[in-house]
């Protein structure tokens, strides 16, 4: 639940409904209306969570090589 919590906080406002609807579903207390937000629009949210997540991993891995010698100077050398 955290997680979902972070999720409405700082994602666009355009995937509250979604993540609401699958946070009811969850708890056992979603109506139909969230069983339908659920089936239109969970996998665009996949599609955009899956984007966010890959440009990340990308801007991190980027940024580990650009300072690879900063972590060697630090380690295995001794002094």
């Amino acid at each position: 639940m955290g997680a979902a919590r972070w999720a409405l906080k700082r994602l666009p406002s355009r995937w509250k409904r979604v993540i609401k609807s699958a946070i009811k579903t969850y708890k056992g207390i979603g109506v139909r209306k969230d069983r339908v937000i659920l089936k239109r629009d969970a996998r665009k949210f996949l599609g955009f969570a899956s984007i966010r997540i890959i440009a990340f991993d990308i801007a991190l891995s980027s940024r580990r090589q650009k300072t690879a010698y900063l972590r060697k100077s630090r380690t295995g050398t001794g002094r």
